[in-house]
C-alpha cells in the first residue's frame, strides 16, 4: 500500500454496470483515435512511496540472488519515486502460498500471475470475488503507453481483454511479432557423417532415421515420456486447425490411427528409444545425457538453450541446426503455421483490491512500456549490463555475455536485468547472444509452412466463463490421462492399434471429447467477436 502523502488516490473511474454472473459481454475493440492519453511526469510522486509485489522465484536462483537485488528496481525507483517491496516465494510452492495469502486476506498490492493462480486453483473468479481489480477503466484513464498498445493491435487486445470486457492482468508485449521459440533440431555433424541432408518429407525422414540407427544412435528421434511427437502429428494432420471459423481435429479419425501406427513402427525399428517412457524429467526438453553422449539425432528444444549444449559437449564436431516441419509428401499443403503475435505471456501482473493507490501501480508498470522503460527492462543499466556501440546499437557487457560465474544469458537476464515484470519486450536483445544456427531457427520453422490460414489462436489467449472453466479443466484432465495411457501402450505394442481403435474413439467421446470441443469453440467464437 502507498505510504507517500502526495500519492494520488487512484479512485475507481466510473464504470458501466457489469454483466450478470457467468454472462459473456463481448464487444468489438474500440477505436483509440479520439482517446486522450494522460501526460505523465516523473517522478510519479513527490515523496518515495512503497508498493508491494508478490512473485515466485526459483529456489536455485534464491541461492544466488533475490529478485529485488536486480538493478532495474533501483533504477525504476530513481525514475518513478516508487520503491518496490518484493515478497518472493518458491516456484515449488507458489500455488499453495498464493491461496494461503488469499485465505488470510493479506494480498499485496501487485501479484505476479494473481488472476491466473486464482483460476488454476479452482477458487472461482478473482474479480467477481473482489480479490483482484478489473484494470480496464484504470488503464483507460491513467496509462500513457500500455492502453495505446492495447488499442493499436487487435490480437493484443484480444489477449488482454477477457470475454466479459475486463482486463484481469497486465501482460508483456513484443515490440516485433513473435512466432515461436521452440522447434526441432538435428545433429548436423552426424547428418554429414552419414551423407544425408536435412529431411523435409516422411520418406527422407525415415532415410535419415535409419542411417542414424545404423550408426548406433540410441535415440534417432527423441520422444519424451508422454509419447508425443508434434512433428509427426502435424504431418498426419492431427493437430487442431481452423476451417471456416470452426475448430477441426482429426486425432480420432484415421489420421490419428495412422500416426500411432507410424510411431509404433519407429519404436519397433529402434528409431525411438526402447526406454523413452523413463524420460520424465521434462515435458519439453530432451534428456541432457542423451544429447551430450551423441545419441540424440533430432529433438525439440528452445532456441536459447542450444548454445548450452554446444558449450557442454566434449565433441569438437558437435553441431546442431534447426529443422523445419516435415510433410507426408512433397506436395502436401501445410497451413497451420505460426501466427506472429504481440502478446507475451512470460510475466503477468494483477492488482489486488488491497492496493490503496491503483493509479500509482498502473503508472509504475506503464513506465516499462515507454521508450526509456523499454531499454531498462530489456538491456538493464548502461555501463553495467549494456553499452551503446558507435553504430548506436546496444551491446551487452561481459557481465551478461561472458559471466565470470558461468551463468547463461537467460539466467543473467533474471539476475541482472528484469527478474519478473511485464514490459515491452525486445526479441533482438536475446539475439545478441545467439550463434548462427540460433539466428536461423525461427525463420526455418516459420518458413516450413505454406501459411497460417488454418492456425487456431493460442489457447493462452482464450478465456472461459466461470462454469466453462471448471468443466473444461475436468474434461481435459481426464481425457489427457486416458489418451496418454492408450498412446503409450500403442507405441510400445502393449495393445493392437487396429483392433482397439474403435473402442478408443468411443471411449474418448463418452468421456466428453465433443463437449470439450464445444466449450473451446465457444471461447474461440467470443475471441473473434472482440
Amino acid at each position: 500500500a502507498g505510504t507517500g502523502e502526495e500519492a494520488a488516490e487512484g479512485a475507481a473511474p466510473a464504470e458501466e454496470a457489469a454483466p450478470a454472473e457467468g454472462e459473456a459481454s463481448v464487444e468489438a475493440m474500440p477505436s483509440a483515435d479520439a482517446h486522450e492519453y494522460p501526460e505523465i511526469t516523473y517522478p510519479l510522486v513527490d515523496e518515495t512511496t512503497v508498493l508491494t509485489y508478490w512473485q515466485s522465484w526459483p529456489p536455485f536462483l534464491n541461492e544466488i540472488s533475490a529478485p529485488q537485488d536486480a538493478a532495474m528496481y533501483g533504477a525504476l525507483e530513481e525514475v518513478t519515486g516508487v520503491r518496490l517491496e518484493i515478497t518472493a516465494v518458491s516456484t515449488e510452492n507458489e500455488s499453495t502460498d498464493f491461496m494461503l495469502m488469499c485465505a488470510g486476506g493479506d494480498l499485496l498490492d501487485m501479484i505476479q500471475k494473481g488472476y491466473t493462480h486464482y483460476q488454476e486453483a479452482g477458487a472461482g473468479d478473482a474479480i467477481d470475488d473482489e480479490m483482484m481489480i478489473d484494470m480496464l477503466p484504470y488503464l483507460e484513464q491513467y496509462s500513457a503507453n500500455y492502453y495505446r498498445m492495447m488499442m493499436e493491435d487487435q490480437t493484443f487486445y484480444n489477449a488482454v481483454v477477457d470475454d466479459q470486457g475486463r482486463v484481469p492482468s497486465i501482460i508483456g508485449m513484443y515490440k516485433d511479432p513473435y512466432y515461436t521459440d521452440q522447434g526441432m533440431w538435428i545433429r548436423q555433424d552426424i547428418l554429414d557423417e552419414v551423407g544425408k541432408s536435412v529431411p523435409t518429407t516422411l520418406d527422407e525422414l525415415e532415410d535419415v532415421l535409419a542411417a542414424f540407427h545404423d550408426k548406433g544412435l540410441t535415440d534417432p528421434l527423441v520422444v519424451l515420456s508422454e509419447g508425443n511427437c508434434d512433428m509427426l502429428a502435424r504431418a498426419y494432420d492431427t493437430n487442431d486447425k481452423l476451417i471456416d471459423g470452426k475448430i477441426v481435429n482429426n486425432s480420432l479419425g484415421d489420421e490419428g490411427k495412422q500416426l500411432l501406427l507410424k510411431m509404433h513402427e519407429y519404436y519397433e525399428k529402434g528409431y525411438i528409444n526402447i526406454d523413452f517412457i523413463t524420460y520424465t524429467d521434462s515435458n519439453t526438453k530432451p534428456p541432457q545425457d542423451v544429447v551430450l553422449s551423441d545419441n540424440g539425432g533430432m529433438f525439440v528444444e528452445d532456441v536459447a538453450s542450444i548454445a548450452g549444449y554446444v558449450n557442454m559437449s566434449n565433441n569438437p564436431k558437435f553441431d546442431l541446426e534447426p529443422m523445419g516441419q516435415i510433410r507426408l509428401t512433397a506436395d502436401q499443403k501445410l497451413n497451420t503455421g505460426f501466427i506472429g503475435q504481440y502478446a507475451a505471456d512470460k510475466y503477468n501482473v494483477a492488482i489486488s483490491t488491497n492496493c490503496d493507490d491503483v493509479q500509482l501501480a498502473i503508472q509504475y508498470i506503464d513506465y516499462l512500456f515507454s521508450d526509456d522503460g523499454f531499454v531498462m527492462a530489456n538491456y538493464g543499466i548502461e555501463g553495467y549490463t549494456y553499452t551503446v556501440g558507435a553504430d548506436g546499437n546496444y551491446e551487452f557487457t561481459d557481465l551478461i555475455l561472458n559471466n565470470e560465474k558461468g551463468f547463461d544469458w537467460q539466467l543473467c537476464q533474471s539476475l541482472y536485468i528484469n527478474p519478473g515484470f511485464p514490459c515491452l519486450n525486445d526479441l533482438a536483445a536475446q539475439e545478441l547472444t545467439y550463434n548462427d544456427a540460433q539466428k536461423a531457427a525461427v525463420p526455418t520453422w516459420v518458413g516450413a509452412y505454406d501459411s497460417s490460414d488454418e492456425t487456431v489462436p493460442n489457447s493462452n489467449w482464450l478465456s472461459y466463463l466461470s462454469e466453462e472453466s471448471a468443466r473444461q479443466a475436468e474434461l481435459q484432465s481426464d481425457l489427457d490421462t486416458y489418451q496418454e495411457e492408450f498412446r503409450l501402450k500403442a507405441i510400445t505394442g502393449q495393445l493392437d492399434i487396429e483392433a482397439e481403435w474403435d473402442n478408443y474413439v468411443a471411449t474418448c467421446k463418452s468421456m466428453g471429447y465433443e463437449e470439450l470441443q464445444e466449450i473451446n469453440q465457444a471461447a474461440l467464437d467470443r475471441y473473434f467477436a472482440k
